[in-house]
């Protein structure tokens, strides 16, 4: 009979506290400076310990307004359920959180600094841009006084010619004038010589 009831309270003990280690969850201590542990599930229980605020624990079991817990240290006390939150405290959140913030940083600082490669290298292209442009407008302007000084010469020229066929057909025009002059002359002159020498070769 005895070992019947040992064996029966051994599991019954097992299965209690199979049912416990299964209702484990974890749970955060409030923001608190400090929060007491107690021996049991009520005020009247001996404090038993504190705990710092924001340590993650593992909730064993509640009872009333009491809950069962097991710190980060392996020790199993008692706390109020209203100390306890289901959230990370800030202990916990803020190096996650900083982390969040250095990796943002990098990216931010990575995308700065494309930024910055892509306005250096669109303001040399535009430098660029700008001086090939005053190097065209400079080849356009010597292109355009060379085409007014070769517009020019060719004026002259074509004045310079003009003038010579002027004087070309001033010239062949004396010239023309002079051979009619003298055939004019001759023609007038010699037809009185001729007949005149006839005459004296008769008479002798």
């Amino acid at each position: 009979m005895k070992k019947f009831l040992k064996t029966l309270c051994i599991a019954t003990f097992v299965t209690l506290a199979a049912q416990s280690v299964s209702a484990a969850e974890v749970r955060y201590v409030t923001e608190d400076l400090s929060t007491y542990l107690r021996r049991g599930a009520g005020d009247d229980y001996r404090i038993a310990g504190s705990i710092k605020s924001g340590e993650k624990v593992t909730v064993l079991s509640q009872k009333d307004k009491y809950s069962q817990i097991r710190d980060s240290r392996n020790r199993e006390a008692w706390i109020l359920t209203s100390e306890l939150s289901s959230e990370a405290s800030s202990k916990e959140l803020i190096p996650a959180l900083k982390n969040q913030i250095q990796e943002l940083t990098l990216k931010l600082n990575r995308i700065d600094e494309e930024w910055q490669q892509r306005v250096s290298e669109m303001q040399r292209r535009s430098r660029q841009a700008e001086s090939q442009s005053s190097q065209l407008l400079e080849q356009n302007s010597q292109l355009k006084r060379q085409l007014d000084i070769s517009s020019n010469k060719n004026k002259e020229y074509e004045a310079l010619l003009s003038a010579e066929k002027q004087e070309i057909i001033i010239r062949w025009f004396i010239y023309g004038g002079s051979v009619m002059l003298v055939g004019l002359i001759l023609g007038l002159i010699l037809p009185n010589i001729i007949p005149r020498r006839r005459r004296r070769d008769g008479w002798s």
